[in-house]
């Protein structure tokens, strides 16, 4: 990854996601996609630094969440606790308003309860830098 890319990958995190993490974890950021499974849609997932998990997922209008987000959870908590990484951060792309962001909010706060390491963020696929974007197009 190239010194740009690593710079708008630490903006989006500070900044779009505001995580507090300091400067020496962004020495290490790694981005991989995984591919779908089982009806779930393929996730980029972000490393940065062996602390902090991210996966963006890219949701449309009209995708039905039963099940979905707690799935989305309980994977990526798996692969935060497996790995000993401080946090998990499950970030929902999308072109358009999604019409369901009221209740992927409830599914996940009640998928998370207990634990306050794992954090949902909703955005608009524009506010992710160009190596996630693809993920929502």
């Amino acid at each position: 990854m190239n010194d740009a890319s690593q710079g708008s990958i630490e903006r989006f995190v500070r900044g779009t996601l505001g995580c507090g993490c300091p400067d020496e974890v962004f020495q290490s950021v790694a981005i991989s996609r995984l591919p779908p499974l089982a009806g779930r849609p393929p996730i980029l997932q972000l490393l940065v630094g062996s602390r902090l998990l991210i996966h963006v997922v890219a949701m449309s209008p009209d995708a039905t969440t039963a099940g979905l987000i707690e799935q989305l959870v309980a994977n990526g908590r798996a692969a935060r606790d497996c790995h000993g990484y401080n946090r998990f951060r499950l970030v929902v792309a999308s072109a358009e308003p999604l019409p369901s962001a009221r209740e992927i909010t409830e599914r996940f706060a009640r998928a998370v309860v207990g634990d306050d390491r794992v954090h949902l963020h909703l955005l608009p696929a524009d506010q992710l830098p160009g190596e996630l974007g693809t993920v929502a197009k």
